[in-house]
C-alpha cells in the first residue's frame, strides 16, 4: 500500500508529464494556444502537489500556503484554455479558486488549523471544478454529448470537494490522512483526471478531423469554398427542404482584366483584389447561400430565390460594390470590376453541370457586351442588367435602385475598403 507522500509524488509526476506533452504540442503549432494554457495548468498542479508531498523536508510556508496556492493556480489556466478553445475572451473570475485560498491564508485561525485548511482547499477546488463544468455546458468546445460528459465529471468532483470540506469542518481532523472520505476524494480525483484526459483526446481528434475537412474544402488564399466544397454544398442545397418549390440560382463571377492587374501591380496586389472581392461577396451572399472560388479569378455563388430578379439584385449589388471600392496595395489603390453570368433552375430539376454551362453562357455574353455587367440566361435569351433596352428584367427601376443601394451600403463596412 502506498503511503500518501509517495502517492502525491507519483501524482505530481503524472501531471508534470502531461504538462510537457501539451507544451510540445503547443510549440509545434503556436496557434493552438489552449494547449499551452493547459500545459501551464498541469505544470502548476504538479508543482503544487510535489511541494505538498515534500512537507517536512522544506519550510512549512512553502509546503502549505504556497504549495496549495500553486496547485489551485491550475484552474485559471485550465479555464482559460477552455475559453480560448471556444473562442471566448479570458475571464478574471477564473482566478476565484486561488484567490479564495489566498484570502483564507490571511485569516490566522484558518492558517493555523489543518482541518480548516483542508476544508478551504477542497472548497476552493470545488469552485474551480464547478466553473469548468459551467464552461463545458455553456460554450461550444465539443459535441453536445462530450460536453455533457465533461460537465458531469467536473460537477461530480465539485460535489465531492464540497462534501469533504463540510465533513472536515464537522470532524476537525488532525492530519491529512485522518480527513473524512480522503480515500473517496482521491479516487474521484484520479478517475476524473483519467476520464478528462480520454475525453480531451477525443475532442482533439474530432477538432483535428474538422480542421482537415475544412482545409480540404476551402481555398487557401481567400478561405472561401473551393471547387470540391462548392460541389458538396450545392448537392446539399438542392436537396434541402427549404429549396422545395423554389429556384436555385447559380452565378459565375469573372474579374475583368485580372491578368493585367497581376502584370501591372504584381501577384501580391492581385491576391489583395481577390481577397477584397471575396469579402464583398461574403457580406452580400445570403447566409443560406453558397460562395466559393473555382480557380484563378473565377468565383461561383448559389442561392435559393423566388424568381430570377432576386438573383439579379444580389449579383448587381456585388458588382456595384466591387466597382465602387478601392483595394489598397503597396503600389497604391486598385479599382477593378467583375462580369457576372446567372442561370436558374427549379430545385426539383437541379443539375449542377447543366446550370454551370448555362451560367457560363451568360457570363460569356457579359464579357462580349463590354464587361462590368450582369447577364441572366432566361429561356433562350441572355438579358443584361441593367439595360435601357426592352429586355430589362423589371420595369420597377426605382425599387431596384433603392434595394441595390441598401445592399451596396451593407457591403462597405465588412470589407474594410475605401470608397473613391
Amino acid at each position: 500500500m502506498l503511503d500518501i507522500k509517495t502517492a502525491l509524488f507519483l501524482w505530481a509526476m503524472e501531471a508534470s508529464t502531461l504538462a510537457v506533452l501539451l507544451a510540445a504540442v503547443w510549440l509545434h503549432d503556436r496557434s493552438q494556444r489552449h494547449y499551452g494554457l493547459w500545459s501551464l495548468g498541469f505544470a502548476g498542479h504538479g508543482l503544487g502537489v510535489a511541494l505538498v508531498a515534500a512537507r517536512g523536508q522544506i519550510p512549512d510556508w512553502l509546503s502549505i500556503p504556497v504549495a496549495n496556492a500553486v496547485a489551485l493556480s491550475s484552474f485559471p489556466f485550465w479555464i482559460a484554455g477552455m475559453l480560448f478553445l471556444a473562442k471566448r475572451p479570458l475571464a478574471g473570475w477564473a482566478a476565484i479558486p486561488v484567490l479564495l485560498w489566498i484570502a483564507g491564508m490571511l485569516i490566522e485561525p484558518i492558517r493555523d488549523d489543518i482541518a480548516y485548511r483542508i476544508a478551504l482547499y477542497n472548497f476552493s477546488a470545488a469552485c474551480g471544478f464547478a466553473m469548468l463544468s459551467s464552461v463545458a455546458v455553456r460554450h461550444d468546445i465539443a459535441g453536445p454529448s462530450l460536453r455533457r460528459l465533461l460537465a458531469g465529471i467536473w460537477a461530480g468532483q465539485a460535489l465531492v470537494g464540497l462534501l469533504v470540506a463540510a465533513l472536515c469542518l464537522i470532524t476537525l481532523p488532525r492530519s491529512l490522512q485522518d480527513a473524512p472520505f480522503s480515500a473517496i476524494s482521491t479516487a474521484t480525483t484520479v478517475f476524473g483526471f483519467i476520464a478528462v484526459i480520454m475525453i480531451g483526446a477525443r475532442i482533439v481528434m474530432d477538432r483535428s478531423e474538422q480542421r482537415l475537412y475544412h482545409l480540404v474544402r476551402s481555398d487557401p488564399l481567400t478561405g472561401v469554398l473551393n471547387r470540391r466544397g462548392l460541389v458538396e454544398d450545392f448537392a446539399r442545397l438542392s436537396t434541402s427542404r427549404t429549396a422545395s418549390g423554389r429556384l436555385i440560382a447559380l452565378a459565375l463571377f469573372d474579374l475583368d482584366h485580372f491578368k493585367k492587374i497581376n502584370d501591372t501591380y504584381g501577384h501580391q496586389a492581385g491576391d489583395a483584389v481577390l481577397l477584397a472581392f471575396s469579402g464583398i461577396c461574403r457580406s452580400l451572399v445570403p447566409a443560406s447561400g453558397i460562395f466559393g472560388r473555382t480557380g484563378g479569378e473565377e468565383f461561383m455563388a448559389g442561392i435559393e430565390v423566388r424568381d430570377v430578379r432576386e438573383a439579379a439584385l444580389v449579383a448587381e449589388a456585388i458588382r456595384q460594390a466591387f466597382a465602387a471600392a478601392r483595394t489598397e496595395t503597396d503600389k497604391g489603390p486598385i479599382s477593378a470590376t467583375v462580369s457576372i453570368g446567372i442561370a436558374t433552375a427549379p430545385a426539383a430539376r437541379f443539375d449542377l453541370d447543366l446550370l454551370m454551362s448555362s451560367a457560363d453562357r451568360a457570363l460569356y455574353k457579359a464579357k462580349a457586351r463590354g464587361r462590368n455587367r450582369t447577364t441572366v440566361l432566361s429561356g433562350d435569351r441572355v438579358l443584361t442588367v441593367p439595360t435601357d433596352g426592352p429586355e430589362g428584367l423589371d420595369e420597377q427601376a426605382d425599387r431596384q435602385v433603392a434595394a441595390l443601394k441598401r445592399l451596396v451600403a451593407k457591403a462597405s463596412p465588412p470589407t474594410g475598403l475605401s470608397k473613391p
